[in-house]
């Protein structure tokens, strides 16, 4: 006689991601249990911007407000150019009446998304539970084995991360794909009004990435090639401290806060998102770079996707035609940063262009927001940007 099921979705992972596909099912009446291994809250390593095209699924959530009253700083735009010379800023694009993202600070975002999984009646949640594997029954439901047991549910959805055990125990993962990029995250409190610009300054094989957040503090991350990762060893506070005052002497009169981290290397590509009731949401399900900040907001609305597929009667590609749609071009245009990045002609020639045609820049944010296609731009627009004429 076939085992009952414990629950319709069953999500691994309790970040960003993992706690909005639970919550987004549980919304649309599906019983839900999600695991972590980590207690909560827990900090974690992350860009911490919630760019605009993400702020209309956390309103759905009902989490929008509490984020905004916790200290969340809006953010207007991106500011980027070389080390020692003057930023251009480009503003966010205004998109069904949004224009500006949030600074959300990893750690109190973490907390108010497990307040929210433990409040809601159709949710079960039980942190510090590893999964350590997932099983596909001859009935049709998944098991995931986990450290309390087993559960079994119609529906799986793996959250837990960049380098994900669940998806490289399916054998979906692909990658890392060299040029292997790293990240060298900490906070630092700043004095003075809030600053709503996120701020990428380029240098030799490494970018500095910084934001508001919540508190007074921003994020600053150093982004780098594994040749300049070595610079690292054995002293990882003490040079990332060295590196960051250089390139950003406005840090000289701040203090940092917590501890330093380091996260990477960054991509990963996947065989598949959903296959036979398994499916990747938020960087289990793929992730180029950190780079444009689209991390946070594409986890949460691949979450929506998964949760609106299991009303489908083949959910599986009804989630994997969105998930392309969400990720293609945002992956391109991550692909064309990390090319700036590795080329200081041509962030001169972008910087040059964007004197002349301000708006092709705020188009390609767009473009990585989901909020429009490449054929925004004009064929006389892309040769001013690579050609600086």
């Amino acid at each position: 006689m076939a085992r009952g099921i414990d629950a319709d979705v069953a999500v691994v992972g309790a970040g960003p991601a993992g706690a909005a596909a639970a919550l987004f099912a549980a919304a649309r009446g599906h019983r839900v249990i999600i695991f972590d291994k980590q207690a909560f809250p827990r900090d974690k390593p992350c860009g911490e911007g919630l760019m605009p095209g993400g702020r209309p699924a956390l309103r759905e959530l009902g989490l929008e407000e509490n984020v905004v009253s916790g200290g969340a700083p809006p953010l207007r735009g991106i500011q980027f150019g070389r080390v020692e010379e003057p930023h251009v800023a480009v503003p966010f694009p205004a998109h069904d009446g949004e224009h500006a993202g949030l600074g959300i600070r990893r750690l109190t975002f973490d907390a108010q998304l497990a307040d929210a999984l433990g409040q809601h009646s159709g949710i079960q949640f039980s942190p510090q539970t590893e999964a350590r594997d997932i099983r596909r029954d001859s009935d049709g439901m998944t098991t995931v084995l986990t450290a309390a047991g087993e559960v079994r549910a119609r529906f799986v959805a793996v959250a837990d991360g960049l380098r994900s055990a669940l998806r490289h125990r399916l054998g979906w993962t692909v990658g890392p794909r060299p040029p292997h990029r790293y990240g060298i995250v900490a906070h630092w409190l700043m004095a003075g009004p809030v600053d709503p610009w996120v701020r990428i300054t380029f240098d030799r094989g490494l970018e500095v990435y910084e934001g508001p957040v919540a508190g007074d503090q921003r994020m600053v991350a150093l982004l780098c090639y594994q040749d300049r990762m070595r610079e690292f060893g054995g002293r990882l506070e003490a040079r990332y401290r060295e590196i960051a005052q250089a390139i950003r002497p406005g840090l000289r009169q701040a203090d940092m806060v917590g501890p330093v981290s380091a996260v990477g290397p960054f991509w990963y590509g996947t065989r598949t998102v959903a296959d036979r009731g398994i499916f990747l949401v938020g960087d289990a399900a793929g992730f180029t770079d950190p780079i444009t900040a689209e991390g946070v907001a594409t986890g949460l609305r691949q979450a929506r996707a998964f949760a609106d597929a299991l009303a489908s009667p083949n959910p599986e590609p009804a989630y994997r035609h969105p998930h392309r749609r969400l990720t293609k071009d945002p992956h391109r245009v991550a692909a064309l940063f990390l090319r700036l990045s590795r080329t200081p002609a041509l962030v001169d020639r972008a910087i040059h262009n964007h004197a002349r045609s301000p708006q092709t820049l705020t188009k390609l944010l767009g473009i990585g927001f989901g909020y429009w296609g490449f054929n925004r731009i004009t064929p006389r627009e892309w040769i001013r940007m690579f050609s600086g004429r």
